[in-house]
């Protein structure tokens, strides 16, 4: 289900770091998106860089949702798993790319979690996601 995003006045604009701080799903089928990460379908590294790793990660979220018969606007909230992560270069990295994927006035909401390692060494993010597709 194309998602319907809050911005209550007590909290936070997220919306300039690319997040919204609600969003609302209307009846459909939930697809839960296990952790995607910097690796192409051989099992191979195919991304260096935070910024590289978190762009293929998304394309492969994107992969998965429409194989479920959905698409990036049925995401409701994306969960990032940042090894090492430094609020400041990080967090602008992440917004970066989340305004250039999904733009300002109607982005998935999204929790950021610094983790101090990942499953592989060469992992530098982690992404999982939940989507409400129409049934």
């Amino acid at each position: 289900m194309p998602r319907k995003t809050l911005q209550p006045p007590e909290l936070f604009d997220s919306r300039a770091w690319g997040f919204s701080q609600v969003v609302i799903s209307e009846p459909g089928r939930i697809v839960n998106i296990a952790g995607q990460v910097p690796w192409d379908a051989e099992g191979k590294p195919n991304a260096d860089g935070l910024e590289a790793q978190f762009r293929q990660v998304l394309k492969q979220v994107f992969i998965a949702v429409e194989a479920a018969g959905g698409t990036p606007d049925d995401l409701q909230i994306l969960r990032f798993y940042i090894r090492d992560f430094h609020s400041g270069p990080d967090a602008d990295v992440i917004a970066k790319v989340l305004i250039e994927t999904f733009g300002r006035n109607n982005p998935p909401a999204s929790s950021w979690i610094g983790v101090d390692a990942l499953a592989q060494p060469d992992y530098l993010i982690e992404v999982e996601a939940m989507a409400v597709i129409p049934a």
